[in-house]
């Protein structure tokens, strides 16, 4: 009998990372690269939907294995749990309405910013502006939605769920990428589960070596710029 995974996903599911879990075709770059790691590992997926606050208490209690939804590697999580080998690198960057000017930092005076509640992007913006009006919302839906109407003059997010958003709204583009924020997502697991951490990075290090991570990536990041 396989092995059951239990993996935690955002609600807000960031697409092209992956699709909502409940819609007609869930897919996306994580569930490509964690089908090919469970294929390798023979194991069972089983995926559980919920929000961001949520799945993060559920793994610290041992209820999931890990979490696979972007999840931004930073010191102070590296803290409290267990990361893998990062697979994707990325900066944050500045959403706009096509046409506004954003080269440098001087354009965000008096501009009101969107950012996603407990996210990596919210704290870049408060520590970075503020003195600046924020409009905070639980989804980024919400946030592109605000942007498109006019509701705030620029939002920050991390540039693969930026590239996702853009595909579906011509008329927003980058402004520019934030400067000393480059970033990486990898998988969390409970801290001290370094058996499945090492099988993990022993497998994800095998896909590259044959190829199967590479494949999977120019499926989808091939038109959507990260740094």
């Amino acid at each position: 009998m396989k092995r059951i995974l239990k993996i935690g996903l955002d609600s807000a599911a960031p697409f092209p990372l992956h699709s909502d879990y409940n819609s007609a075709k869930f897919e996306g770059f994580e569930v490509d690269m964690i089908s090919a790691v469970a294929e390798v590992l023979d194991l069972e997926l089983h995926y559980e939907v919920s929000l961001w606050a949520t799945i993060l208490e559920k793994l610290y209690k041992g209820e999931l294995d890990m979490i696979c939804s972007a999840v931004t590697m930073t010191p102070s999580r590296k803290m409290i749990l267990e990361f893998s080998q990062p697979y994707l690198q990325f900066q944050l960057c500045a959403i706009v309405n096509r046409g506004a000017v954003f080269t440098d930092l001087s354009d965000f005076s008096n501009k009101k910013i969107g950012i996603r509640i407990a996210t990596e992007a919210e704290k870049y913006v408060m520590s970075a502006f503020p003195s600046n009006v924020t409009v905070h919302a639980e989804t980024n839906n919400e946030l592109y939605k605000k942007l498109l109407a006019g509701r705030i003059d620029v939002l920050i997010d991390d540039s693969p769920i930026a590239g996702g958003f853009l595909h579906k709204h011509k008329t927003l583009e980058i402004g520019m990428f934030m400067p000393s924020t480059e970033s990486q997502y990898a998988i969390a697991m409970k801290k001290g589960d370094v058996t499945l951490k090492d099988q993990i990075n022993e497998t994800m290090e095998l896909l590259k070596q044959n190829g199967t991570y590479d494949k999977i990536f120019k499926k989808w990041f091939s038109n959507i710029r990260l740094v």
